[in-house]
């Protein structure tokens, strides 16, 4: 990207006394005999169309609130339209840009994050990467995981019809990507109509901030508040994976299923985006299903992962950019310690309500720790919760069991050696009787 700028040109854009946005719902229709024809992503009982139009009224509804700008949606239903229909309708409204909103799905179902897609060309690609980092800036503020702001390349041109026909009428084209319904770590932060109304004020701000508008307030004119960098040849996608990945394992504690690891990688074209981890023989085409979040720099990660307690095996990592593009590392051999204790109460891991010690699998931790400046940092996140109360009851009933034995002990010696005295003192009675016996007998004897 820095190569790329370095041939390009800056321009200011005109200020105008508007701005008018076309908000694009991604999807929609039904079909003559009623079955749905375009829904674009299904999971958890949701239809992307459906989502798609929420977000977009939400946009719609905030954006009316500012002065000197024009708002128009391309569907307000459930109807079908086809590109060109989007595209002719935004032509002939004059429009500045045109925004189409969507979520997201992969097909292994791993991925997450919330991601934005422009025109790889000109002034279509200045104007739309420079609004979407706006956006993205909104998103990330509320806690959404940044997965980038790209473009990507087909046969044609650009990859997205949309966006592809809309670079062709001069309207700079941006696709928004919210976030994954199909992964929990996304979706259990999107599930709701507040959550997509909300995704669409972000929207809204992010556009209205690029363009210099104020609620309520009516300005001579208005553009775009930054100085955009057109290129003069199309920025590509990333075609490369990453490289350098090497997995090295700093720690197993096999009672417990806890690896200790540094994983290093690189890519010197794109961001690092996620990492995760398998058990077993692997090969390239294998799904690693449990991703986490690369949240760092190039170079390298430490962190924890949870096997099975006792595993004994192969343990291999891939590793993602934020264009899907992924490498995997060499493969490692855990073998469980033999000189560590295998007392099952003292050394098993205990489970949180929610997990099962037979659930343990090769999924990553669940959240990342805070990278530091010399590039050394521990991500992964904490450990599953422990209950402690179970391994103070485990300690104190070997406690008592110990004491137990103890006492039984000691009692039985002392028994043993009562019965010594009680005998001994019966022989010693026994044995004076005798002697006085014989003296009587003796004295007799002598008269």
């Amino acid at each position: 990207m820095t190569a790329l700028f370095a041939l390009s040109f800056t321009v200011r854009a005109n200020a105008a006394e508007t701005v008018t946005v076309v908000i694009d719902p991604g999807h929609g229709g039904v079909s003559e005999d009623g079955s749905e024809t375009n829904s674009g992503c299904r999971y958890h009982d949701l239809e992307e169309k459906n989502v798609n139009l929420t977000t977009a009224q939400a946009i719609y509804n905030e954006l009316l609130q500012y002065g000197n700008v024009k708002v128009y949606l391309t569907r307000e239903n459930d109807v079908e339209k086809t590109l060109d229909e989007r595209v002719e309708f935004a032509k002939s409204v004059n429009a500045d840009v045109i925004v189409s909103v969507h979520y997201n799905a992969s097909a292994e179902h791993n991925f997450f994050g919330s991601e934005i897609f422009t025109s790889a060309y000109g002034e279509c690609y200045a104007t739309g990467h420079a609004l979407a980092e706006h956006i993205m800036d909104k998103w990330v503020s509320e806690g959404n995981i940044r997965k980038d702001i790209k473009t990507r390349i087909g046969k044609k041109g650009d990859y997205y019809g949309l966006i592809r026909k809309g670079t062709e009428a001069g309207i700079p084209t941006i696709i928004l990507e919210h976030g994954y319904l199909d992964n929990d770590r996304d979706y259990q932060r999107i599930r709701t109509e507040d959550a997509w109304r909300n995704f669409g004020i972000l929207d809204a701000t992010g556009i209205a901030e690029f363009y210099g508008l104020d609620k309520d307030v009516i300005r001579e004119s208005v553009g775009p508040v930054d100085e955009l960098k057109v290129p003069t040849d199309p920025v590509m996608p990333d075609s490369t994976e990453p490289t350098g990945v090497k997995l090295v394992i700093d720690d197993y504690n096999s009672n417990k299923g806890n690896v200790d690891f540094t994983l290093y990688a690189y890519d010197n074209e794109s961001k690092l985006m996620y990492y995760g981890f398998r058990t077993g023989d692997v090969d390239k085409d294998t799904v690693f299903a449990e991703l986490e979040l690369w949240d760092g720099k190039n170079g390298k990660l430490s962190g924890s992962f949870h096997v099975q307690p006792g595993y004994e095996g192969k343990l291999t990592a891939k590793v993602y950019n934020v264009y899907q593009l992924d490498s995997l590392s060499n493969t490692v051999e855990l073998v469980p310690d033999e000189e560590a204790p295998d007392d099952e109460e003292d050394n098993a891991v205990v489970p949180t309500e929610d997990e099962n010690v037979d659930s343990y699998d090769t999924s990553g931790s669940e959240s990342a720790a805070d990278a530091s400046e010399e590039n050394d940092w521990v991500i992964g996140g904490s450990l599953p919760a422990v209950d402690t109360s179970a391994i103070a009851n485990a300690i104190e009933h070997n406690t008592e069991s110990k004491v137990q034995r103890s006492y039984t002990g000691l009692i039985i010696v002392s028994l043993i050696a009562t019965i010594t005295i009680v005998v001994a003192i019966v022989v010693s009675i026994s044995t004076a009787a005798d002697k006085r016996r014989g003296s009587k007998k003796d004295k007799k004897d002598l008269y």
